[in-house]
C-alpha cells in the first residue's frame, strides 16, 4: 500500500520469454507480484489458455483499474475483457507509431475500435499520441511519460566505470582500451544491423585511425552479421553478445558515441539508457524515441535508416569531433533527465484516476469478435504488426 493509499500488483503472464535472455527477477520489490504462468515460457502457453489464465488471476486480485501492456497480444485482450464484463477501469499501455509499419484502413477501422474500448491511453511520446489522436483516441484521455529508465543508475554506474576502467577489462570487447562506437540490439532484421556494419566499413576507409564497433546483443542474424564483416573485409566489429544490466554501464562509460540504426522501433530504451550515461547519440527516425529525444545537432544527429551515406557522414564526423562529443553528452544528460520513473509513475497514477472517473462501458462489438476470433489462432502475435 503506498502513501497516497493505493495498492499496486504487478500481474506478469509468465515467467519466461523466449524474445529475449534476461534473468527472472527474483529478489524482494516494493509492490506485490503476481504471476498468471508461474514457471512457464511465454511463447508455450497458446492464446486461448493465457485468455483464461489471465481471467482467473484478475478474478483473484479484483482490482479497480488495469494498467495493460499493448492492446495486440492475447493477454492485454483479456485483460481488457476482464475490465468490460466488471465494470471496471481499463489503461492501455503502448508505443505503437503511424510508421511503425504498413497500415490498411480496414485494420486501422478495427483497431481504432480495439484501442477506443480503454478509459485511459498511457504512451510513450509526441509520435505515439499523434497516432492514438488519428485512432480517434479522445485526447484528454491521453498521457505521456510511459517509457523511461532509471536514470540515476545508468548515471551513477558509468561513472564508476570510467573512474576504475581496469573493473571491466574482462568484459567481451572492453580488453581493449581504443575508443569505439556502442550499438545494443538483438540481432534481427529490423535493427538494421548489416546497414550499420556497410556504413562503419565505408568509415574505416575513410580515417587514418577508426575506431572500433562495439556490437552488443545476439539473435538470428548473428552468423549472417558476422558473415558480412568476413567476405567485406571489415576489422574492428566485436560482437560482444549480450549482456545483462550490471555489465551494462561499463559499455556505455567506455563508449564515444552510441549509434542505433533501426528501420523500426516503437520507442528504443537503450538511446534512453545511452544518454543518462553521457552519451552522444546517432539514431535512426525509424526509432519512436528520436522525436522526444534527440535535438538534431545538440545532443546527436538523426537519419534514414535506408541511407548508409549520411550514417557513414555521421561516424566520421562525429568520431572527429572531441569538443562536440563531451557538449553533446552531457546535453544528453539534460534532455533524459526528464524521463524518469518519477514521471512514469505519476503519469500512470494520473491515467489511472482518469480512467476510473469515466462512465463504465461495455466492450464494442468489433472488440468482442475480435477477441473471440484471436484467442482460437494458435499464435499470440495475430494482431501484433511490429516484429517481435
Amino acid at each position: 500500500m503506498g502513501n497516497n493509499g493505493i495498492r499496486m500488483t504487478a500481474l506478469e503472464t509468465a515467467s519466461m520469454s523466449d524474445l529475449y535472455e534476461w534473468r527472472e527477477e527474483s529478489g524482494p520489490t516494493s509492490f506485490e507480484r503476481v504471476q498468471a504462468f508461474p514457471g512457464q515460457t511465454y511463447e508455450d502457453i497458446s492464446p486461448a489458455a493465457m485468455h483464461r489464465g489471465m481471467l482467473t488471476a484478475l478474478d483473484k486480485l479484483d482490482p479497480d483499474v488495469v494498467a495493460i501492456h499493448t492492446y495486440s497480444l492475447p493477454d492485454s485482450r483479456a485483460c481488457l475483457e476482464w475490465c468490460k464484463t466488471n465494470r471496471r477501469a481499463s489503461v492501455v499501455m503502448t508505443n505503437s507509431k503511424a510508421d511503425d509499419a504498413p497500415r490498411s484502413a480496414w485494420r486501422e477501422a478495427l483497431k481504432s475500435r480495439l484501442v477506443c474500448d480503454f478509459d485511459a491511453a498511457f504512451l510513450a511520446g509526441d509520435p505515439q499520441r499523434d497516432y492514438f489522436e488519428q485512432l480517434h483516441f479522445p485526447p484528454e484521455g491521453i498521457f505521456l511519460g510511459y517509457n523511461v529508465v532509471d536514470n540515476d543508475y545508468f548515471n551513477e554506474q558509468s561513472a564508476r566505470f570510467r573512474a576504475n576502467p581496469g573493473a571491466s577489462t574482462d568484459f567481451p570487447g572492453l580488453e581493449d582500451p581504443s575508443p569505439f562506437f556502442l550499438a545494443s540490439n538483438r540481432f534481427i532484421p529490423r535493427k538494421n544491423l548489416d546497414t550499420l556494419i556497410s556504413a562503419y566499413g565505408a568509415y574505416r576507409r575513410r580515417v587514418p585511425e577508426p575506431w572500433r564497433l562495439v556490437m552488443l546483443g545476439d539473435g538470428e542474424l548473428r552468423g549472417e552479421l558476422e558473415a558480412q564483416v568476413v567476405r567485406d573485409q571489415i576489422e574492428g566489429v566485436v560482437f560482444a553478445g549480450f549482456q545483462q544490466i550490471e555489465r551494462l554501464p561499463a559499455y556505455y562509460a567506455r563508449a564515444e558515441a552510441f549509434v542505433h540504426p533501426c528501420h523500426v522501433d516503437t520507442w528504443a530504451l537503450v538511446v534512453n539508457e545511452a544518454m543518462a550515461s553521457g552519451l552522444p547519440v546517432l539514431v535512426s527516425t525509424g526509432a519512436g524515441c528520436h522525436v522526444d529525444l534527440v535535438t538534431e545537432g545538440a545532443n546527436g544527429y538523426t537519419f534514414d535508416a535506408t541511407d548508409t551515406d549520411r550514417l557513414t557522414d555521421l561516424l566520421v564526423d562525429v568520431a572527429a569531433n572531441d569538443a562536440w562529443r563531451a557538449q553533446a553528452g552531457e546535453r544528453s544528460r539534460e534532455i533524459v533527465a526528464a524521463w524518469t520513473p518519477e514521471r512514469f509513475g505519476n503519469a500512470l497514477h494520473d491515467a489511472c484516476a482518469y480512467a476510473w472517473s469515466q462512465p463504465r462501458r461495455r466492450a464494442s462489438l468489433v472488440t468482442r469478435i475480435m477477441t473471440g476470433l484471436l484467442k482460437q489462432i494458435p499464435s499470440q502475435t495475430a494482431f501484433h504488426t511490429v516484429q517481435s
